[in-house]
């Protein structure tokens, strides 16, 4: 855990179909995604916010690898 940050699993579905996990910041707003593609398997990243912590990215990647 990074303190400010928590993580947040979510499904999509409708224009794209698959799972999400979310990095959020205090009052859930997004600041990047790992989103796992459910036809492809391909994951892609999406950072929606600068300047994001080297070790909040890390803690989602790795955390993506495991629960996605």
């Amino acid at each position: 855990m990074i303190d400010g940050y928590s993580l947040v699993l979510a499904s999509s579905v409708g224009v794209r179909d698959g799972m999400a996990l979310e990095l959020t910041r205090a009052g859930g707003v997004i600041i990047a995604e790992v989103y796992e593609d459910d036809s492809t398997r391909a994951r892609t990243v999406t950072v929606f916010e600068p300047d994001v912590p080297v070790e909040a990215m890390e803690w989602l990647l790795s955390s993506a690898r495991e629960m996605l």
